[in-house]
Formats: C-alpha cells, sequence, structure tokens
C-alpha cells in the first residue's frame, strides 16, 4: 500500500464535505479536521493527527469510498493497539462528543 500524504487527507475531508452537502442528508457531517484535531489526537493515539494514523496503518485512502471499505476487524485492531481506545466506533464516538462539548 502507498503512503498517504496530507494531499490526499485533503481530499478525504472535502470528499466527506462533499458528502454531508447532498440534499438527501438530514445531518450535516463535522469534518475529519474539526474531530480528529492534534490536541484530540495526542491526547488518545500515539499520532500527531489522523493522517499519521493512516499512514503508520499502512491505509492508503484517497475517497470516501476507500476510507469506509477500511473499516473492518483489521481497522479496529488496529485502533485497538495505537490508541486508548477498544474500536473505530468507540473512537469517532468519543471525538464527536468532544467536538460537541466545545461548542
Amino acid at each position: 500500500m502507498s503512503d498517504i500524504n496530507t494531499s490526499d487527507m485533503d481530499k478525504l475531508t472535502e470528499n466527506l464535505e462533499k458528502s454531508a452537502e447532498q440534499p438527501d442528508k438530514s445531518m450535516s457531517m463535522v469534518s475529519f479536521k474539526d474531530l480528529f484535531t492534534p490536541a484530540f489526537m495526542t491526547t488518545y493515539t500515539d499520532f500527531a493527527d489522523f493522517n499519521e494514523l493512516l499512514k503508520v496503518g499502512q491505509f492508503n485512502v484517497n475517497s470516501l469510498e476507500e476510507f469506509m471499505a477500511l473499516l473492518d476487524k483489521e481497522f479496529d485492531v488496529f485502533i485497538n493497539e495505537k490508541t486508548k481506545f477498544q474500536n473505530w466506533e468507540e473512537m469517532q464516538s468519543t471525538a464527536v462528543a468532544d467536538y460537541l462539548e466545545k461548542d
């Protein structure tokens, strides 16, 4: 798998934000940059940012579809080993709760 770079993460964030703008979505999505801030990542993980997490895990992500495809047991094992969370769902839920606390 190839390494992900900052522009790839920017593309993923942009794609996620575009998905949130689609009229059939009842709730808007918050960008990964807003959820997985450097403060969140250094508090709960071994990484400075979400891009580094993907790079170290050798997860090649350039689109929302690629990101959704990697959300499997292997990704949960990686999250469990490299963060303070049991799985991706717990990590995501905590990030959302932290984000909502700040608003």
